[in-house]
Order: C-alpha cells, then sequence, then structure tokens
C-alpha cells in the first residue's frame, strides 16, 4: 500500500517533532546535571528513578530541615538544590509536551536505562493520546 503524500508529511512531522523534543530533553538533562554537579548519565538516572510521590517526599523532606550543624545543612542545601532543579527539570518537560508530573516520571521511569530518543518518542506518544483524548 502506498503512503499518500499527507501521511509522509505527517510521519515527516511527528519525526522532526520527536527529535525537536529530543533535543530539548537533552538540554533540559544537561541544564540540571550542570546545575547539580552531577554527569548527564547521573542526572538522567535521577530522573528515571524519582517517582511523582518521591517528588512531594523529598519537597517536605528539604522544607523542613534544621541548621543543626554545618555538613548537614550543606547536604541539606545539596537536596534543596537537587529537588529545586528535578522539579524545574519536570515542568520544562511538561510546558514542552503538556503531560502531567506522574505522567511525565512514569515515562521515564518505566524503562531505566533509556536512550533520550526513546524518552522523547514515548513523551511524544503520550502527549498525542492526550490530546485526542480531548
Amino acid at each position: 500500500m502506498m503512503m499518500t503524500e499527507e501521511q509522509f508529511e505527517r510521519m515527516t512531522f511527528e519525526k522532526l517533532a520527536i527529535e525537536k523534543l529530543e533535543e530539548y530533553i537533552k538540554k533540559i538533562v544537561s541544564r540540571l546535571a550542570a546545575e547539580t554537579w552531577l554527569d548527564p548519565d547521573e542526572a538522567l538516572a535521577i530522573l528515571e528513578n524519582i517517582h511523582v510521590e518521591m517528588l512531594s517526599e523529598l519537597k517536605s523532606a528539604v522544607e523542613t530541615f534544621e541548621d543543626d550543624a554545618n555538613n548537614q545543612t550543606i547536604r541539606r542545601i545539596g537536596s534543596l538544590k537537587l529537588s529545586w532543579e528535578i522539579e524545574k527539570a519536570i515542568e520544562a518537560i511538561s510546558n514542552a509536551t503538556d503531560l502531567n508530573t506522574e505522567e511525565i516520571t512514569t515515562i521515564f521511569s518505566d524503562k531505566p536505562g533509556s536512550t533520550l530518543a526513546d524518552i522523547a518518542f514515548r513523551l511524544h506518544k503520550q502527549s498525542a493520546h492526550d490530546r485526542a483524548s480531548f
């Protein structure tokens, strides 16, 4: 069966959209890595292991810390920075895809070790599915 010009254009558009999303996610992961002094693979691994419930737990733990010792404070400030940067990364992905935090963390955690291309594809697919539901 031959592909119509419209189908070809739609397929090309989808491919370009996924590639653009992949580049955007790469920038987000790189920014997360730079802001938290991690390498990009470690930053991606953190995103793959964070679930929506963990974000709220981390946030509340960080919000209630006490200045009990310099070492503890430094560690907690690091946690605060990490929590803040993870939230910013997920928010940026949400703004780009119209997905909620739970959908994003599920996509990242479903297949640990995924490539950015695979993550971008799954984010794009879920976003398209959600838009089609409206």
